[in-house]
């Protein structure tokens, strides 16, 4: 019979949940602090106050409920931007064309909102729903194609789409098809029609004037799709695969090239639902030069999200917040809405610089060790 080992010290506690704090939302949480500080160090320099600064940024974007409802209104793109940054990451790809995906997702809202606009709500719906997620997703698919097939980087080929998604957009709005007279005379598309729009879901007797629109409770799906897709779905395990490592998944019976391809069209789609949430629940039309670059600033929610549907909600949030206040401080605090750009630029600074630093100590382990 096999001798009992003897009674040891007890095992150490665990410190997972310590790593995990680190690992998941301690990094950011420092970013956005170190921005703030080095943000105030900026006012101070400049001769202003940061304490008057700070305070009248947090008044314009949580000092009514007028307020925050605006906010709301800009976290929702970001929101569906930073899903769109994330599962691109989650696949592997670096996606930079979130911009024209939304504003493909965008035109062709209006351009179905327009030409179906006598159709009943229930119908029209739908539709200018599925159209916006369908086009963005194609448009984004084109460049997971490219990396597929013939190797593009989908750096270049999403930059690259960028501006032929501005330019076209240009086109159609000043001189073609979609141009259309209207009150503000910037070109723009015809008003799409009143079964397209997304209603108020705030009645104004509650707040006054607000405009946040039923588009929040798309983001909100969005939100349950992206999880859904990525950790309870064949797909999302598929993508997952590719994005660790498209070899070690090609061994393991899954097509990295296919992956790719979807993978970016699951990418476009998201952008291309945020494009369809700025036309049907806030301009009801098509303008040039609409989308403020908020597929620009989901690059940045994505990454101080960490690519996790929670944190990426956060993220667009205090960006929401940023945009929307950064308004009111430059009105009442005389401090120019140029900081919020500098504190957003100090927070990817601050996590690339921490990416840096992980990679450098894993290369060092790995020598250490081999």
């Amino acid at each position: 019979m096999a001798a009992t080992p003897p009674a040891g010290p007890s095992a150490p506690p665990a410190r997972r949940p310590a790593r995990s704090w680190v690992e998941g939302p301690a990094i950011p949480a420092a970013s956005v602090l170190i921005a703030l500080v080095l943000g105030a160090a900026f006012v101070l320099v400049s001769g202003n106050d940061p304490v008057a600064a700070y305070a009248a940024l947090a008044r314009g974007a949580f000092g009514t409920p007028y307020d925050v409802t605006e906010t709301l209104i800009i976290a929702i793109p970001l929101t569906l931007g930073g899903l769109s940054v994330a599962i691109a990451f989650r696949t592997g790809l670096f996606n930079i064309g979130a911009q024209s995906q939304l504003l493909v997702g965008a035109v062709a809202t209006g351009f179905v909102g327009v030409r179906f606009a006598d159709l009943p709500g229930p119908l029209l719906m739908p539709l200018v729903i599925l159209t916006g997620i369908v086009a963005g997703g194609a448009w984004g698919a084109l460049a997971g194609w490219l990396k597929a097939t013939r190797g593009v980087n989908e750096v270049i080929t999403t930059i690259m789409q960028n501006y032929t998604v501005v330019f076209v957009m240009h086109w159609l709005l000043q001189n073609g098809p979609m141009s259309a007279p209207n009150a503000l005379g910037t070109p723009a598309s015809a008003r799409i029609g009143d079964g397209a729009v997304l209603p108020v879901v705030i009645p104004a007797a509650l707040i006054p004037l607000t405009r946040l629109h039923a588009g929040i409770l798309l983001a909100a799906l969005a939100v349950v799709a992206f999880w859904f897709i990525l950790f309870r779905t064949t797909l999302g395990y598929e993508l997952r695969a590719v994005g660790l490592g498209p070899r070690a998944a090609a061994q393991a019976g899954i097509d990295p090239k296919r992956g790719m391809v979807l993978g970016m069209f699951v990418a476009g789609g998201f952008a291309g639902l945020a494009g369809m949430v700025q036309v049907s629940g806030v301009f009801q039309r098509v303008y040039d030069g609409f989308s403020a670059g908020y597929g620009f600033d989901a690059i940045a929610v994505a990454l101080l999200g960490k690519n996790s549907p929670i944190g990426i909600v956060l993220a667009a949030l205090l960006f929401g917040a940023f945009a929307r206040g950064g308004t009111i401080m430059q009105s009442n605090a005389h401090i120019s809405s140029n900081l919020v750009a500098v504190i957003e630029a100090l927070v990817l600074f601050v996590i690339a610089a921490e990416t840096v630093f992980r990679e450098l100590a894993r290369r060092r382990t790995t020598e250490k060790t081999a």
